[in-house]
């Protein structure tokens, strides 16, 4: 056998499988580069709809801060209400109070300070 000829016939074989192998790249290459387009496309719808539901959340946590506020105000309101229903005044021209109220004269006070207890009049 003529070792030229063997060296021929394995190196045409050899750049036969190395152009098949070459193709099969290409064609990889290809496919790879549209896999990539389409997970560009993904990320990218999906960046606009987080986007979306994050402004969406934000104005209903401006919804809530405002309802908050008006409700804190009106909390306000009310006590006031209530300081005013229940200040001494109220409950000293109340009608149906003065038969049970009595006007005491010089009255005893118990005044606790610090863990000290002691009883002193006005």
């Amino acid at each position: 056998m003529n070792p030229r000829l063997v060296m021929n016939r394995q190196s045409e074989s050899f750049l036969a499988e190395r152009k098949r192998n070459k193709e099969k790249l290409q064609f990889g290459y290809q496919s790879t580069y549209m896999i990539l387009l389409g997970l560009i496309w993904f990320l990218l719808i999906y960046y606009v709809w987080i986007l979306n539901a994050n402004a969406t959340q934000w104005f209903a946590i401006r919804d809530l801060e405002n309802t908050q506020k008006q409700l804190k105000v009106e909390l306000d309101r009310l006590d006031v209400k209530i300081a005013e229903i229940e200040s001494s005044r109220a409950i000293e021209s109340d009608e149906t109070l003065q038969w049970i109220m009595e006007e005491y004269e010089d009255p005893n006070y118990l005044v606790i300070k610090e863990n000290v207890q002691y009883v002193y009049n006005n």
